[in-house]
């Protein structure tokens, strides 16, 4: 294998591991806080450590993982006030985002109403893996419609960060059908080129999500009742 081959074959099992790695963090298993062994998780995945390695840098670089000269890699754990700040900085760039969407085409309309069915359909059924990477989807078709590629890079490294705790979301029948509802809400304000609609469908869907989230947290943390500020609460 040539030198040219070889760092493409390198370049595609650490994109391989990156993605395999953050499912694993999705999914729970592996959690916030915990250890990452990497010959371990390299043995799971079917790779040398290398591109295991390259892959947790990649990581680190968005915020999924963090590393210690001591620890190693662990995956990211955030406390409430840091998912308080993910949210706010979320709406303020999402916000600009959608307010530079331009008029969707029929077919573009007709590709998300068929990713927002199967989002549906997943969660009635309880589907929670389809379910994630359906909203996920969604979300992002609609983010890859405006011009503001730096943006949307932020946004992406967001929700990277968060992916885990707002995943909560989805073991909850009544949450997956507010959601449902809500991109339904998202989609209208698109079709009808209703931008003040669509920020504020926008607006109650992250809120439905934020708070849904937060909730989760404060019931498995003692001290997530009281961290963070009011003011933050009511952001």
């Amino acid at each position: 294998m040539t030198g040219e081959r070889l760092r493409g074959a390198m370049g595609e099992a650490v994109e391989r591991c990156v993605v395999e790695i953050r499912s694993l963090i999705l999914r729970g298993a592996l959690f916030p806080g915990e250890h990452i062994r990497q010959v371990a998780l390299a043995e799971r995945l079917g790779v040398s450590r290398i591109p295991v390695r390259e892959a947790l840098k990649t990581l680190q670089a968005e915020g999924v993982v963090k590393h210690s000269p001591n620890a190693g890699f662990t995956v990211a754990r955030f406390e409430e006030h840091h998912l308080v700040q993910i949210y706010l900085m979320r709406t303020l760039l999402e916000t600009e985002l959608l307010r530079s969407l331009p008029v969707p085409t029929p077919e573009v309309m007709d590709e998300l109403r068929s990713v927002n069915d199967a989002f549906a359909s997943a969660a009635k059924a309880g589907a929670i893996d389809e379910l994630i990477a359906l909203n996920r989807e969604f979300h992002f078709r609609i983010f890859a419609l405006s011009p503001l590629e730096l943006v949307r890079a932020e946004i992406i490294k967001l929700w990277d960060m968060s992916e885990f705790y707002r995943s909560l979301y989805a073991y909850e029948a009544a949450a997956r059908e507010r959601a449902v509802h809500d991109h339904h809400e998202v989609l209208a304000a698109i079709e009808s080129g209703d931008t003040d609609g669509l920020v504020a469908a926008m607006d109650a869907h992250r809120e439905a999500s934020r708070t849904q989230v937060l909730g989760i947290i404060r019931r498995f943390s003692p001290m997530g009742a009281v961290s963070g500020t009011d003011s933050d609460r009511r952001r």
